[in-house]
């Protein structure tokens, strides 16, 4: 499973004040920087305004990377749920082919493996997580052995049959893959450590002149920081506010009536 970067483990709220904190502290420690060093000449201030516009921009290249990649990663998994409400659905309908007992067997396994996804998406403790994934082996199992019962000696309905069930299972090993893909740690070690240095350039020139301009350090501080929020946020669904949409599984479990 990837790495989730170690602010993850704290809860959502208190990591949005801790990269607001931490912007802060990067403004302040710039500006002592600045007036511990003081006025330089006209070359440096010259060279310093270059790399500052470099580094905002590295920033703002980053933040757009990240937050690009997120949401694409966040489309994808809407995208798999609706794939796999889909595929169940399909194995359904196609249930219905096969001869009694089989029919009814499969069509019960079925129900009982689109209630264990829609519970498993809906679980929050990582524990339970595990748990579930691992017992997913289980299902297929007993979802594969119910259609080679239902669908031994008849070509037409192994032909029938068959392929939708070896879609449902998969698409766990699509879901799963999907949900362990994240943006790399490097990446984000980089943008924190870039996003850090914009801003003790920027309130670096402010302590060389002996000047403060709080409220704008502190506004590009707490953007950054809100940046950067959204872009975990968004990256891990189960972590913070932002949840993938479960409704084409639960609405499809809902249509499994016997």
């Amino acid at each position: 499973m990837a790495a989730a970067p170690p602010m993850t483990a704290l809860p959502p709220l208190l990591l949005l004040l801790v990269l607001v904190a931490g912007a802060l502290a990067a403004a302040e420690v710039g500006h002592w920087l600045g007036r511990w060093t003081g006025p330089r000449d006209e070359v440096f201030d010259r060279q310093l305004g270059i790399v500052r516009g470099a580094t905002f921009a590295v920033v703002a290249f980053l933040i757009g990377f990240a937050f690009s990649g997120a949401a694409s990663r966040y489309v994808d998994r809407l995208d798999i749920i609706v794939k796999e409400a889909n595929a169940l659905g399909t194995a359904w309908l196609r249930a219905e082919t096969l001869p009694e007992p089989a029919r009814g067997k499969l069509k019960e396994a079925l129900r009982d493996y689109a209630a264990d996804r829609v519970a498993l998406l809906q679980e929050e403790d990582m524990a339970a997580i595990l748990s579930r994934i691992a017992k997913a082996g289980g299902f297929h199992d007993r979802l594969w052995k119910a259609a080679l019962e239902g669908t031994q000696g008849n070509q037409t309905l192994t032909l029938l049959v068959l392929p939708s069930i070896n879609d449902v299972i998969d698409l766990h090993t699509v879901h799963l893959s999907a949900a362990r893909r994240h943006l790399p740690t490097a990446i984000f070690v980089a943008l924190l450590v870039t996003a850090g240095l914009s801003l003790g350039l920027a309130a670096f020139g402010h302590g060389q002149v002996g000047r403060r301009f709080t409220a704008l350090d502190a506004t590009y501080g707490v953007v950054l920081a809100a940046a950067l929020w959204m872009t975990i946020d968004l990256d891990y669904p189960r972590y913070g506010f932002i949840r993938t949409n479960i409704a084409p599984l639960v609405e499809t479990l809902d249509g499994m009536k016997v």
